[in-house]
């Protein structure tokens, strides 16, 4: 496993992945720190600490955004998508199981130090609700979305908010690619202006109405908002469920890097996207999670906070989402340091001689402290 903050994966993350095994590979008895079952929601306590590979087919529509920078280097490298088996992960999907999606949504807060794997968490709870036909509305880094701003416009719909176009039809571009087989079937409830001579009538679909900002990237932002709306109007327990996973939550009540002509600080509540997005969080809809992690990297405003939900959330934030389900991830319990040692050996990953002694295994465990990214950092010239 890996950490980082996340970026979109290439196509040669893809292919690389894809690449078939042979009748050989298949027949070979799987090694003591594989399983076979890659279906999260089948995952049990007896999985824990074991990796499965994520099929081809669910990282090409799951997955078109949301993997770590470090993790898709690592699918290139090793051939193949491979997640451990976690406890936080397990933790997380026993409550989307247990949950009842006739009351208002449950927020869950994925928290912990860096790089121990929050991401990697939340895509396991990604993966579990695409693999049950969810919706899934997936913000894979939302401090794209406050920081280094490709173009910043006044927003036509209110002119006391900000749009980010090229922002916006990106992330509505991959929403499409993972939700195809339901924008046909899903109908808007209302007419939606978008210019004098350009509307989305009521009763289209909703493929319709993302296309409008894929192709018309200046409505992008506005599109954005008018999808997250109908999003929340229309799933319900007996229809469709969805999914808001957010990484990063905290980008949404911090500091953003951008600025006015006046050189004054642009504040998230006034980006019509974050806007949108803190309504959407918000627990006044019911048939579906919301599920979001903390983090510290590449987070502004954070140096000297603690990783812990009311430090990185800041109090405005906190009281947004209270109340919340905390889950913890932490470093790798000695089972999972060694399953991800003997992973590390079988990819290739670690070849120094002395890194396969027992001296060697015990002095990665000292210098990583056990945290995930740090191992995988140090075992990089190895």
């Amino acid at each position: 496993a890996s950490h980082g903050r996340a970026f979109h994966v290439s196509p040669g993350a893809r292919e690389a992945c894809s690449a078939p095994q042979t009748d050989t590979e298949a027949r070979r008895p799987l090694p003591v720190f594989r399983t076979d079952q890659a279906d999260p929601g089948l995952h049990t306590d007896r999985h824990a600490g074991l990796h499965y590979r994520i099929p081809p087919e669910d990282l090409k529509t799951t997955f078109p955004h949301g993997l770590t920078r470090r993790f898709q280097r690592q699918i290139k490298t090793f051939g193949e998508a491979c997640v451990m088996v976690r406890e936080p992960g397990l933790e997380l999907v026993s409550y989307l199981k247990m949950a009842n999606y006739s009351h208002p949504v449950v927020r869950y807060v994925i928290y912990g130090e860096k790089g121990c794997g929050k991401t990697l968490t939340l895509c396991h709870a990604v993966q579990y609700c695409a693999r049950r036909d969810w919706l899934i509305l997936h913000i894979p880094d939302a401090y794209l979305w406050v920081k280094h701003c490709s173009e910043l416009l006044p927003s036509t719909y209110n002119p006391a908010r900000l749009d980010q176009p090229l922002e916006a039809s990106t992330w509505l571009k991959n929403f499409r690619i993972t939700n195809e087989p339901y924008l046909a079937q899903l109908k808007t409830q209302q007419r939606y202006a978008w210019t004098k001579r350009e509307a989305t009538e009521e009763g289209r679909s909703l493929g319709e109405l993302v296309d409008q900002g894929i192709a018309r990237v200046k409505s992008a932002s506005d599109v954005v908002g008018a999808l997250f709306k109908e999003l929340k109007a229309q799933c319900r327990p007996d229809t469709y469920r969805l999914l808001v996973a957010v990484d990063g939550v905290n980008a949404l009540w911090g500091p953003t890097t951008m600025k006015r002509e006046d050189k004054s600080e642009v504040l998230p509540s006034e980006l019509t996207l974050i806007h949108n997005l803190r309504k959407l969080l918000s627990n006044d809809w019911a048939g579906g999670a919301v599920v979001t992690t903390l983090t510290q990297t590449g987070a502004l405003g954070s140096t000297g906070l603690s990783h812990h939900p009311h430090q990185l959330l800041r109090k405005t934030g906190f009281d947004h989402l209270d109340p919340f389900v905390p889950v913890q991830v932490e470093n790798y319990t000695q089972k999972e340091f060694e399953s991800c040692y003997q992973y590390y050996i079988d990819r290739k990953w670690l070849q120094h001689d002395k890194a396969l002694t027992e001296e060697g295994k015990q002095e990665l465990i000292f210098l990583s402290n056990s945290n995930p990214g740090t191992f995988d950092r140090l075992c990089g010239p190895l």
